[in-house]
């Protein structure tokens, strides 16, 4: 008997150790979770009545002798024989070869394996027999995975007395030790503070195995009850999973059909836990875009938390803190990737089908979401005054020469150019429109005739048309979004961008300001600044967008929410503007005729005054 973990080709320790690069950390989570359900589910073929149980918790035997917490996963599910756990546990792909075990395959060895080098021990129990104990760890002197050896055995008798409560006839506990004697493994792994299901974000140390199950089940298999048990404060998190944490939250539901997926949809509502980003609880019920795949979340981006939130080119831009959407997509189409972070159709991304499927969704958004869009828009967008006047003057400086296709424009241009219009792209020998919007001739038809009908040659590879005057500044729109949301987010379909007016840095520029003069009260003062940052802003995005030349790709990264953070970074100037824009609102109230009380300034016997200001 061999105690070196196999497998069907060579280098299978390198490809397991490299894994730790590509696999999520908290992939095993998953990997183990689904293993003990599909345990419990050949009891139950058997007998459907049969109660399964998964308890997430840590292991009291390790800690009795150890006084180290190690994370363990306990299920009373069918169990590992002797024979099991000798001839398949240590073959990397065996065990997907038509065996019942096919879910100790590659997909638990190779998500748990490369973060739990000091080893993954498995305690399992058949009906009428003895348990039975493995220790698969790494050994560096080797460089190869492989069985810890007791007394030249590595497959070892368990007595009774070590049996969990959780198992009697049958049943299986694995513990997962980290990378060395003292790592506690029930902790977050500190690779998750950057990746994983929640890409970084959303977890502590006491709900990050809660959080990730009641988001990456979309649905709880039935007969089965998963529980996370925290012995040291004794509480139990019974695990519901992704649609009833949103369904429970939810103000309204439904489901949409689109060609080759489906759409389930939920109404949030307006909660500052929410908004701000934080949990409720374990559950994800914030406003998100997430991916299923036969009942398991693949992927979930989420309001404030992702470069670009991805529910602004789905049409909620204004909206996305209130609307979850989970697509899930035909499972005949697509299959998953080894990482189940995302979909794929004959090997290749499913991106194409992504933006087919936002444009069909826009289509169909039921009309309580396209209200509530509407609604959340007109509030966000706030025209101010105090700038305009100075956009207006310098807008020229901001504008790229837009062109329309017209026979009788007075511009050469180049041919294979593609020419803008209001935000509509016209190109040589499609359809073309004028400045009213009116069908115009299209000049390759005309310079054909010529040619036919005279005989004259005409340079092709310019045309004419005529200058369009279109406004070079985006929209920008107010959003609550938390302090750990960006400062902005530059949405590139609608040319727009969001300014989070909870951002932390905001909220210390205004901080700042109020305590050098204290005549001027914090909302009064934040309206000001954000009327001088969106002024940046829109001067900023203005330049990128229409004088840099960049490509989409170039434009979306030099407008980045990091790149776009760097609108405060020259805070003596923009003080200075705010300090401007505040003495010239005073300067139009007579002096002595400001009055102050606990919550705002107006202007004596007339509180309405400035209502925008002060609102």
């Amino acid at each position: 008997m061999s105690n070196k973990l196999t497998g069907d080709s060579a280098g299978m320790s390198f490809i397991i150790s490299n894994m730790k690069n590509t696999m999520p950390a908290d992939q095993y989570i998953r990997e183990v979770n689904k293993n003990a359900e599909e345990a419990i589910q050949r009891v139950q073929k058997i007998n459907p009545e049969y109660k399964g149980q998964i308890v997430f918790q840590k292991d009291q035997e390790y800690y009795k002798k150890n006084k180290v917490d190690k994370l363990c996963v306990i299920d009373n599910g069918d169990g590992m024989s002797y024979n099991f756990l000798t001839n398949y546990m240590l073959k990397l792909g065996a065990s997907l070869r038509g065996n019942k075990h096919k879910n100790f395959g590659a997909g638990f060895k190779i998500s748990a394996l490369p973060f739990n080098a000091y080893g993954i021990i498995v305690c399992s129990w058949v009906k009428n027999s003895p348990g039975y104990m493995l220790w698969v760890h790494y050994n560096d002197k080797k460089d190869e995975y492989e069985a810890k050896m007791f007394n030249k055995n590595y497959v070892i008798r368990l007595e009774d007395s070590v049996k969990p409560k959780e198992i009697t006839d049958h049943g299986t506990k694995i513990t997962f030790l980290g990378d060395s004697k003292s790592q506690n493994t029930t902790l977050i792994h500190p690779l998750l503070l950057k990746g994983g299901l929640f890409k970084g974000g959303r977890k502590g140390q006491s709900t990050w195995i809660t959080s990730f199950l009641n988001t990456k089940k979309y649905f709880i298999e039935k007969n089965i009850k998963t529980t996370y048990r925290d012995i040291n404060v004794q509480r139990n998190v019974t695990i519901i999973g992704h649609y009833e944490s949103l369904q429970q939250a939810a103000l309204d539901k439904g489901s949409v059909t689109l060609n080759k997926a489906t759409v389930d949809w939920f109404l949030l509502p307006h909660d500052e836990k929410r908004r701000s980003g934080n949990h409720s609880g374990s559950r994800l019920t914030v406003g998100q875009l997430a991916t299923v795949h036969e009942d398991e979340v693949l992927k979930v981006d989420y309001a404030g938390k992702s470069d670009r939130n991805p529910l602004a080119a789905w049409g909620h831009q204004y909206s996305k803190t209130r609307v979850a959407l989970v697509l899930k997509p035909d499972i005949n189409e697509f299959r998953p990737n080894l990482e189940r972070t995302n979909i794929f159709k004959e090997g290749l991304e499913a991106n194409e089908y992504f933006d087919n499927w936002k444009e069909e969704w826009q289509q169909k958004t039921p009309e309580v979401l396209v209200t509530l869009e509407k609604t959340m828009m007109e509030k966000a967008i706030e025209k101010s005054s105090r700038f305009e006047d100075e956009l207006k003057k310098h807008a020229n400086l901001f504008r790229s020469d837009q062109y329309m296709v017209s026979a009788k424009g007075e511009f050469q241009i180049e041919k294979d150019k593609t020419f803008k219009t209001g935000g509509n792209k016209n190109i040589i020998g499609e359809e073309n429109f004028d400045s009213e919007g009116n069908n115009g001739p299209n000049p390759d038809k005309e310079y054909g005739e010529i040619e036919q009908e005279l005989g004259i040659k005409v340079e092709r590879s310019k045309t004419t048309g005529v200058l369009t005057q279109n406004n070079p500044y985006p929209n920008v729109g107010r959003v609550e979004e938390g302090e750990d949301a960006p400062i902005a987010q530059y949405v590139h379909d609608t040319y727009s961008v969001d300014i989070n007016t909870d951002a932390l840095q905001i909220r210390q520029l205004v901080e700042h300001r109020v305590k050098k003069d204290k005549v001027n009260n914090y909302e009064s003062v934040k309206k000001i600044l954000l009327d001088v940052l969106e002024f940046q802003i829109k001067q900023q995005v203005a330049h990128i967008v229409n004088l840099t030349g960049f490509e989409p790709e170039q434009i979306n990264r030099a407008l980045s929410s990091e790149a776009l953070s760097a609108c405060l970074a020259n805070k003596s100037m923009i003080l200075e503007k705010l300090d401007q824009k505040l003495i010239e609102l005073k300067s139009v109230v007579p002096a002595g005729d400001w009055k102050r009380d606990e919550h705002k300034f107006h202007v004596k016997n007339n509180p309405n005054k400035f209502p925008v200001l002060f609102k």
